[in-house]
């Protein structure tokens, strides 16, 4: 019996290596990315930008700001929402590896003692007395002991295994490996997220910085002009109108003042919380100026052939396509048939001392089969469902190419407009400069007026705080573009 016991289960182990090879459901193959030969921008920028295969993943630090790239690292260490993000990648990967779990023996082991007697009125006294004239059954001394307290020990192994022969426990683990990939990928999603909004904080607080240090020279010029129209007033040179013209350009300029120092209050907000402190954290360590960085020369942008793998989103849909795909076969394995194979071994005996005895061995081994039969159609139901999700996985993963494509060429088109517009404003800037000098060279020579210098330097100063938003707009600009062109976030395999 034995005998015949192993070669059934090498029998069933054999049909097992055969039928291994049998997955139902759809063989995922990664989509293709319609991507466009060239960036449709990119010839406008003249030298303005460069082709790469590959950007930089520090691309930040084209800017060579060493506090940025402190920042930066502090970000990546301790933002809150970047950490919940790793959390979500742990999960998956233990859920990836519940799923492969299902697919292994399971094997256990049990001990146990049971203490028990037979109820001797409740068994035997509808027999009624039959037998000998006490009233008991005549066959009662042949039951002997076991109307007595008896003890039953056992211990033994049991063991279990699902053989995956339509490949619903592959199709599962498939499923979870590609949620996991897709978890990775939207931390790196989240990684490029946070590195583009503290550089963003970064430069829109440096940007601050310099507009306050500029609308404070404007108005203080501004404030010269009003008390010189004051005084000119009280000597009969000016009317109450040029007072009043002048006290309004001051109080513009005064609340030019008031919204930067709100921008760069709101920017040390923000710095703060995405690395991982409260607000007025980096009030201290931030507040020694610094110049805003000029945008670099020539801005990386990746070639379009390259986005699909680069772009973390991309890739993000990529595999939840995939594990749609994989979410089909796991449904459609729900219709065959189920077989386990499953054992048990151990000793049962009446005395602990005898336990080890070979003569107390039981065993009992062997495969059952499922089969659903009817289901009320829930079963088809779940397909149909899974075949929903992959459509839906599908679309959203040709709109998310779309996007991503969007997303360059407008960062394309900003950075060559906003430079066009900032060398507009450069060139304003040094006309109000010559002005500025002429002026001063008139009231030094006497032909002109102390006016004439403020209102030439208050211009000045609005021409600064012009080129400050320009460069500020540019530099914004590169960020975008480098975001939109994933950032450098590495490849699958690296």
């Amino acid at each position: 019996m034995m005998r015949r016991a192993v070669r059934a289960g090498w029998v069933a182990g054999l049909a097992w290596v055969w039928l291994g090879g049998c997955t139902v459901g759809p063989a995922f193959h990664a989509p293709r990315a319609d991507m466009p030969a060239a960036w449709h921008d990119v010839s406008a920028h003249g030298g303005g930008v460069a082709l790469v295969a590959r950007p930089d993943p520090l691309w930040w630090r084209m800017f060579r700001d060493p506090v940025l790239d402190a920042l930066v690292a502090r970000a990546m260490a301790g933002n809150p929402g970047f950490e919940e993000n790793a959390a979500r990648v742990v999960q998956a990967r233990e859920q990836e590896a519940t799923q492969r779990a299902a697919g292994l023996p399971e094997l256990g082991a049990s001990a146990r003692y049971t203490r028990e007697r037979l109820g001797e009125a409740g068994l035997f006294s509808v027999l009624g007395g039959a037998g000998s004239g006490t009233g008991q059954p005549a066959f009662l001394g042949g039951i002997g002991g076991l109307t007595q307290g008896t003890d039953l020990y056992q211990v033994g192994f049991d063991a279990s295994w699902e053989l995956d022969l339509f490949g619903r426990v592959r199709r599962s683990v498939e499923q979870a490996h590609a949620q996991v990939a897709a978890q990775v990928a939207r931390q790196g999603d989240a990684r490029l997220t946070l590195q583009g909004d503290v550089v963003r904080a970064y430069l829109q607080w440096r940007a601050a910085q310099a507009l306050l240090d500029l609308a404070g020279e404007v108005a203080a010029a501004r404030a010269r002009a009003v008390a010189l129209r004051a005084f000119q007033r009280r000597l009969g040179l000016a009317d109450g109108t040029d007072v009043d013209l002048a006290r309004a350009a001051l109080v513009r300029a005064q609340g030019q003042a008031a919204g930067f120092q709100r921008q760069a209050g709101q920017a040390l907000n923000r710095l703060a919380i995405l690395t991982g402190q409260p607000p007025g954290a980096l009030d201290g360590p931030l507040a020694a100026v610094r110049p805003l960085p000029d945008p670099p020369p020539r801005v990386p942008v990746v070639l379009s052939a390259a986005l699909a793998r680069l772009r973390p989103d991309i890739r993000a849909a990529e595999a939840d396509l995939h594990a749609a795909t994989a979410g089909i076969g796991a449904a459609v394995a729900q219709l065959y048939p189920d077989i386990t194979l499953s054992g048990q071994v151990g000793q049962r005996t009446l005395t602990l001392g005898s336990l080890a005895d070979w003569g107390n061995t039981f065993y009992q081994f062997g495969p059952a089969i499922s089969l659903p039969l009817f289901q009320g159609g829930r079963l088809r139901a779940a397909i149909r469902l899974a075949r929903a999700r992959q459509q839906e996985a599908a679309l959203a993963y040709r709109q998310r190419v779309l996007d991503a494509l969007g997303e360059v060429e407008d960062a394309l088109v900003a950075l060559r407009t906003d430079g066009a517009a900032r060398e507009s404003d450069r060139a304003a800037m040094a006309s109000v400069t010559d002005r500025l000098a002429l002026a001063r060279t008139r009231y030094r020579d006497g032909t002109g007026d102390a006016l004439a210098v403020l209102d030439a330097r208050a211009e000045l100063g609005g021409a600064g705080q012009d080129d400050i938003q320009a460069r500020l707009a540019v530099l914004l600009d590169v960020v975008a573009l480098c975001k939109a062109t994933g950032g450098g976030w590495p490849e699958a395999g690296d």
